[in-house]
């Protein structure tokens, strides 16, 4: 939706989480349950006026004011820094987030405004990438608050630009050569179809490792954008996302494992990252 007057548009997420609507703001606003859906470290002055700080890796760090702080109802943040694809608008105008809750029966809504963003066209490609990356993190964050509430994740993260092109990536992840998921998958492509579901797709799939497993797909958008749950993991979640930019594709893969012990994440850890690096090696 494009705001007229400011040349900027908006997009809206809603989500339904079977949780309380206290552990629905506490996930959302302490840093110790931020990172366990969103982020690698997080940092919140938990008040108006205070800060709201997030980071996935060097270079990937996100400073924001907390612009409106009622607990159990509302979170809106500015976001600092914006304006990097260097439109003028969007250096002008803000962007911000908005986190509304309400209680429908014993279940939360959570509805999440992302506004501000430039309408001029060479943000198109930001706002896909944010759109989907929205839909991501609000499914991780039920997943952990439905699954694991209350534990500490361990995510294994990779990111890397890729000498493969989008849709041999796309095969080589999910082929025999990777995953080994079964042809057809199905599964939601939209959070709107997910929130709809009564259950979701599972699959079953062996990998080129060996490994047989299976779980539920939670989201799949070929080729850019698959998030399936591992049973043989502790109901871990697997998320990948493909982007490309300048004719390079970009590769972001997330395992958010819980309560598997130290030495089984660590094992975990190192087997999907040697793994990963062999079937999908960096362009540089």
């Amino acid at each position: 939706m494009t705001e007229q007057k400011t040349g900027t548009r908006k997009q809206e997420h809603e989500i339904e989480i079977d949780a309380p609507i206290d552990l629905v703001w506490k996930a959302i606003t302490e840093p110790d349950q931020i990172i366990r859906w969103l982020c690698e470290e997080a940092s919140v002055t938990p008040s108006k006026g205070g800060h709201f700080w997030v980071s996935w890796g060097e270079g990937q760090a996100g400073d924001s004011v907390i612009e409106a702080w009622e607990p159990g109802k509302q979170l809106r943040i500015r976001l600092l820094g914006q304006g990097g694809q260097g439109d003028e608008t969007a250096k002008q105008s803000p962007q911000y987030n908005e986190y509304l809750l309400e209680s429908r029966g014993n279940k939360t809504v959570l509805r999440l405004i992302h506004s501000g963003i430039s309408a001029a066209p060479d943000w198109d490609g930001y706002y896909d990438g944010l759109d989907r990356g929205w839909q991501i993190f609000l499914l991780a964050l039920r997943h952990y608050l439905e699954n694991h509430a209350g534990v500490a994740r361990d995510n294994i993260v990779v990111m890397r630009p890729l000498a493969t092109e989008l849709s041999e990536a796309w095969r080589k992840l999910t082929g025999p050569e990777g995953l080994g998921l079964p042809e057809p998958l199905t599964g939601p492509e939209s959070l709107a179809e997910a929130n709809s579901a009564q259950t979701l797709p599972t699959y079953k799939a062996k990998s080129a490792q060996g490994d047989s497993f299976g779980g539920s797909v939670c989201l799949l958008m070929p080729p850019k954008t698959l998030l399936i749950t591992i049973e043989s993991l502790n109901n871990a979640m697997l998320t990948a996302t493909f982007e490309e930019m300048g004719g390079t594709t970009f590769f972001y893969m997330s395992l958010a494992t819980f309560g598997l012990g130290a030495e089984k994440s660590g094992e975990v850890r190192e087997r999907w990252a040697n793994w990963m690096d062999n079937l999908l090696p960096s362009a540089s």
